[in-house]
């Protein structure tokens, strides 16, 4: 009979390997907590006795109150099944029908030690990147956990068996090393918080994790657009010259990043270079502003800080702790004005002096944001931390350099992230620096790379530039191109930052996800999915020229409609305007107009693509893009089926509504081949036979 018992405290009162009888009255004993986060998730504590319990991970989005009574006779049951141990740390854990992990956990004052035996032959995904501008592989046998300029590695594994870990210690340095079927923890602390999850995909670990940790928010609808960042301009005239260029050029742009020119005193408007009144100005072009913000304090808010006790004593001795109610109440106070003023969000640079310094100055901003304002927060790190996501924060790879091997690495980059559970990735279009405007190829295709990015965002520094007039009138046009085809995918884009509110799936996904037993894809990072049905293989070396490597099945190739049967590798040349993507048969792809901007005009008429070969479904996610009220369910979804037996494309009633709303909606159906189709939808259930 399975006890009735979800949880339970084993206080280990003897050595690991001796009976409680045989040791004298000092020995040192373990404590051991054991609970279900959910169904599908075992929670365990380890520490020292006589000791409190750990402080709760800031990095669980829901932490539970411990028991206070004790029952060491019943093992934990979940949905997964039994999970027990005994009184030497031994562990045992039937994590799917066919199964059964064991391992052990043992603890001294310095250190936490968890071994996990699985099967043979197993990959471990997550983590994160190896080194600044080194993707790495995607698969992590062995790593630890840190933060650094250009390198994230989080303590979160999942493997191929269908169980992932978490440890969720609240401190670098954590290693792991997996050996002959045994994976080793070693945790430079004297207790471990960990988190072990089963499910039979890697989707489903993914959603176990974003369920875990926390889900990542709908940024808002302007951060799918393009962003223009840049550390240093002349001055005022400078700044406010390449709004004009971009407008008067018809080159979209939705965002402007601003660095160290646009503010003084660590929180003040620099107003020789920037005011509140550019904000204004910049959102009547259909412009947003984001400005940057450093964790350090200087001059006099340092001494304050220093007084009070609230800074970092190590390693630069001038960062703030955000961790500090006091200390973040203080620093908060000093930015309301910068909201009141319209900023749209926050570049946060160099809180890497611990695991979660990123994590809590984001709190901060986005808890404070929320407090006053009713527009969706946005923040963007150089690093992140498990459960950052849920804070509404994306990552960009760090302060990378420019070259043709570092285009290719960002991208593996970034898609190492996504499988570490990091949804909203970029990199630094162009490099971060030695990018002289004489290398035209290599900016127009990291430009073009970064279109099937979740965040699409040019930067680099003070003594060069990225717009993309500088690198001539055949990367201009091309780069234009590119960047016109971003905002065509917005609808696509947003319907999938849905999905990854709802599941976890990320936005840039590694061709594994949807090809688990393909080996081809096990470490393929030079072409990946954009949600699960668009292929993208942007041209990654010099010269235009790349093989594409096509699973099975039926594709169409977007830019021609041609079919092409899969389970082969294309050898492609693409001029410089071109990027080679493909799309799945049976798959529906919805693309809106060429804006300038996503809060000028409106996204009408839609192009409907219906890529046929088998049946294809999509569920069309609008709200209204810059507040919470989808949380409260102000949002739409229009339903689209193709039948691929009758040729029929059905496009279902509307279910919901938001306010401002487009009640009716013109739609260009299109399929490879065949002349274009066009229908007028009021909401209600209509067909359209091909």
């Amino acid at each position: 009979m399975i006890p009735r018992i979800h949880r339970f405290l084993l206080v280990l009162s003897l050595a690991l390997a001796y009976p409680a009888w045989a040791l004298p009255p000092q020995t040192p004993v373990m404590q051991l907590k054991m609970d279900t986060f959910d169904p599908t998730t075992y929670h365990l504590l380890v520490y020292l006795p006589g000791q409190p319990a750990p402080p709760p991970s800031p990095f669980i989005a829901k932490v539970k109150d411990w028991p206070d009574d004790a029952d060491v006779a019943n093992p934990i049951v979940g949905a997964t099944g039994p999970f027990s141990s005994d009184a030497r740390g031994n562990w045992e854990w039937k994590a799917r029908k066919n199964l059964m992990l064991s391992g052990t956990v043992s603890t001294s004052p310095d250190t936490t030690t968890f071994t996990l035996k699985h099967p043979l032959g197993e990959r471990f995904y997550g983590a994160g990147n190896e080194a600044r501008d080194v993707s790495g592989p995607l698969t992590h046998p062995a790593g630890d956990a840190m933060v650094t300029n250009g390198a994230t590695r989080v303590p979160f594994l999942w493997s191929t068996g269908g169980y992932s870990i978490l440890v969720a210690n609240n401190h670098a340095g954590a290693t792991w090393k997996d050996d002959n079927g045994t994976l080793t923890w070693t945790i430079p602390n004297s207790y471990a918080d960990i988190y072990l999850s089963a499910a039979p995909t890697a989707y489903g670990l993914l959603d176990n994790y974003s369920r875990l940790t926390g889900r990542a928010p709908i940024p808002p609808r302007w951060t799918f657009g393009f962003m223009m960042s840049k550390w240093g301009y002349s001055g005022h005239d400078d700044i406010t010259d390449k709004w004009t260029q971009f407008r008067n050029r018809q080159i979209p742009v939705d965002t402007f990043i601003y660095d160290y020119e646009w503010f003084k005193d660590d929180w003040d408007f620099n107003e020789t270079n920037f005011s509140p009144r550019d904000i204004a100005t910049m959102h009547n072009m259909g412009l947003h502003m984001v400005g940057i913000r450093k964790p350090r304090l200087n001059g006099a808010n340092l001494d304050f800080g220093k007084k009070q006790g609230w800074v970092l004593s190590s390693p630069i001795g001038t960062d703030l702790r955000y961790d500090l109610p006091e200390a973040a109440y203080w620093w908060w106070s000093h930015h309301v004005p910068l909201l009141q003023a319209g900023v749209d969000g926050w570049w946060n640079d160099e809180a890497e002096q611990t695991l979660d310094e990123f994590f809590q100055m984001s709190q901060v901003e986005v808890n404070g944001w929320r407090a006053m304002s009713p527009r969706r927060a946005w923040v963007i790190n150089r690093a992140f931390c498990p459960g950052i996501q849920r804070l509404g924060a994306a990552t960009w790879t760090g302060d990378t350099h420019s070259s043709w091997d570092n285009l290719g690495q960002q991208k593996g980059i970034m898609l190492n992230w996504a499988l570490a559970g990091m949804p909203y990735t970029s990199d630094d279009i162009g490099g971060f620096e030695r990018l002289p405007t004489t290398e035209p190829e290599l900016y127009t295709r990291w430009m073009q790379s970064s279109v099937f990015g979740p965040v699409m965002r040019a930067h680099c520094v003070f003594n060069e530039v990225r717009w993309p007039w500088a690198f001539g009138p055949e990367a201009e046009a091309a780069t234009k191109k590119a960047i016109e085809l971003r905002y065509r995918l917005i609808p696509y884009l947003y319907t999938l930052a849905d999905e990854t509110t709802r599941t976890g799936a990320p936005i840039m996904r590694p061709m594994l996800l949807e090809f688990p037993n393909d080996p081809r894809t096990e470490d393929m990072r030079d072409q990946w999915l954009l949600g699960a049905r668009l292929l993208t293989a942007p041209i990654l070396t010099q010269g235009g020229k790349r093989d594409v490597y096509l699973p099975e099945g039926k594709w169409y190739d977007f830019n021609t409609s041609a079919p092409i049967d899969g389970n082969q590798t294309l050898h492609v040349t693409a001029p410089l305007d071109v990027i080679p993507m493909y799309m799945r048969a049976g798959s529906i792809l919805p693309l809106g107009p060429i804006m300038q901007s996503t809060t000028l005009g409106v996204p009408d008429p839609l192009e409907v693509r219906v890529y046929p070969g088998a049946d294809a479904t999509f569920s069309l996610y609008e709200d209204e893009g810059d507040n919470y009220n989808y949380q409260k369910g102000a949002f739409t979804r229009i339903p689209m089926n193709w039948n691929d037996k009758t040729s029929t494309l059905t496009i279902s009633k509307r279910v919901g509504a938001f306010p401002g709303m487009l009640t009716t909606r013109h739609l260009n159906v299109v399929l490879p081949g065949k002349p274009a189709k066009s229908l007028l939808y009021t909401g209600k259930d209509i067909s359209l036979k091909f």
